[in-house]
């Protein structure tokens, strides 16, 4: 494998964005802007006679700055990389070069963003001023910036897999997909009301070159573990550093979002496939065990957290099904490569067994993380917390069954209508249950779980008491409905197989 520095992609865009000109005037601006902030911040009477002095609001300043040009500056710089070559027509020559997808997607995500790095390099003597005279000590110094360049390279991997996907008349919404991805991931309200984790964007670096003292050790007694706000997680009930689960995690996802950029680089635009179905299931549970591991399980009762949990992996396993779904074409290219003629039962089922799997042990570590999170004096019935799990999986079965017949159907955009008609469908039954009053009364709420899953989420034995009949009916009846759409892609995919009618030739022309 060729080095990084010698990468040709990485050698190209460093030529490409760092000409002489460019990088004198670059570095100008960076020098006047520095002395100037630093003139202005060290003249500020009320930063003066702060415990840590105006020296420490320099370097904060100085990385804010730093994280808004490296992550969302080198971020946007990523998204263009592939977006902008496809557009000249120019990234069909990279996928034939003699790179392997390894080498041309390292090129990109270091290449791409390296006018970033430059700006954040000219930086840097403003940071170092700062921490000096504010006696910051160069253990948490190097700290900060191990967080912003993490939390940078993790963007810049989500910006270049987004970049990959991103079609015609997409640019924009790829850009702003970005932005908002990387506002979330630096606020911390949310996830300290639910989860017991600080944010993981790389604008958490500003707020830790806040303190002086970042690691455990400053903060020993349990009620003050969020005395500086975002410095201390619980991990399975574990204090930790947040540092170390920052750069854990990032590293992590950044390690996924490159799996799929180099698993899709150099493949025909028409082949794309974002993971493998192992490897799809195999994210769903590693973002799943981050639920479970940082959730805040003793903030509301057992049935609301699960119901929370349930709810944060339908958008889990719903893009997970999505990626899993095959097309028409895709379908047809699976049945010409196989050895064996017709259809195989996976093919028959696809995707329910693998959605299976992947829902029922995400459902099941979730009921065991209340197990072992709950309050022990709260009343606690694992049966019904299985069974709302199973139902779960019913429902989510259910609905991307009937996406993948639709898909294998003929006509214009079959996935978009059959989303399409999902959501004509759940609005609907939505107002009919409304009209209804199916929520009125504890007796009738049972019913309306055979159209959503919603009442599971609040059963609990005195509901299960008042009509056991109906839930049972109701659970059972998904499944009813998946084998119907499972027989329904069993007549698609046979219409696929079945010889196509050769037409008669034409007869010659007289002569």
């Amino acid at each position: 494998m060729t080095a990084l520095w010698s990468n040709p992609e990485l050698i190209r865009n460093v030529r490409g964005q760092l000409r002489p000109g460019k990088v004198i005037a670059t570095a100008c601006i960076c020098a006047a802007i520095s002395i100037a902030t630093g003139f202005s911040l060290s003249r500020q009477s009320d930063f003066t006679a702060g415990r840590h002095g105006w020296g420490l609001i320099i370097l904060q300043v100085t990385v804010w700055l730093q994280a808004l040009m490296l992550a969302a500056g080198g971020g946007i710089a990523c998204i263009n990389g592939i977006y902008r070559e496809k557009e000249q027509n120019t990234f069909d020559y990279q996928r034939v070069t003699k790179l392997t997808p390894l080498e041309l997607a390292l090129g990109k995500l270091f290449g791409a963003p390296v006018f970033s790095y430059f700006v954040c390099l000219c930086l840097m003597p403003l940071a170092i001023f700062g921490a000096v005279m504010g006696k910051a000590r160069v253990s948490a110094v190097l700290v900060v910036y191990a967080v912003l360049f993490v939390g940078s390279v993790a963007t810049h991997a989500l910006a270049l897999l987004i970049s990959l996907f991103t079609v015609r008349g997409s640019h924009t919404g790829a850009i702003l997909l970005l932005l908002v991805i990387l506002w979330s991931t630096s606020t911390n309200v949310p996830s300290m009301e639910v989860f017991q984790v600080g944010p993981f964007g790389p604008f958490y670096a500003a707020h830790l070159a806040q303190h002086e003292g970042w690691v455990l050790s400053g903060l020993a007694a349990e009620g003050q573990a969020y005395a500086i706000p975002a410095m201390i997680d619980f991990f399975f009930g574990h204090r930790v550093s947040h540092v170390c689960v920052f750069l854990a995690v990032d590293l992590l996802f950044a390690a996924w979002f490159l799996l799929a950029v180099v698993r899709n680089i150099k493949r025909d635009p028409n082949y794309y496939e974002l993971y493998s179905p192992w490897q799809a299931l195999a994210f769903a549970m590693f973002i799943n065990l981050l639920f479970v591991a940082f959730f805040r399980w003793r903030s509301r009762n057992y049935i609301d957290n699960q119901a929370y949990l349930l709810t944060l992996n339908i958008v889990v396993f719903f893009c997970l099904g999505l990626g899993l779904l095959r097309n028409r074409e895709r379908m047809r290219r699976i049945l010409r490569t196989r050895e064996s003629a017709g259809a195989s039962w996976l093919d028959l089922t696809w995707p329910a067994p693998l959605l299976m799997a992947g829902a029922l042990a995400a459902g099941l570590l979730v009921v065991a993380g209340i197990a072992q999170g709950r309050d022990p004096h709260v009343e606690w019935n694992p049966a019904f917390a299985v069974f709302r799990s199973l139902f779960f999986v019913a429902w989510t079965v259910r609905d991307l069954q009937f996406l993948q017949w639709m898909s294998l159907r003929r006509g214009k955009h079959p996935l978009v209508m059959g989303v399409l008609f999902l959501v004509i469908f759940y609005v609907c039954v939505n107002i009919l249950i409304a009209a209804f009053g199916l929520y009125s009364t504890a007796e009738r709420v049972p019913f309306s779980a055979f159209f959503v899953p919603s009442p599971v989420y609040l059963l609990d034995h005195g509901a299960w008491a008042l009509r056991p009949a109906i839930w049972s009916a109701a659970f059972i009846a998904q499944w009813i409905v998946v084998a119907v759409f499972m027989w329904l892609q069993k007549r698609t995919l046979d219409e696929m197989l079945s010889p196509a009618t050769v037409s008669a030739p034409a007869p010659a022309p007289a002569l």
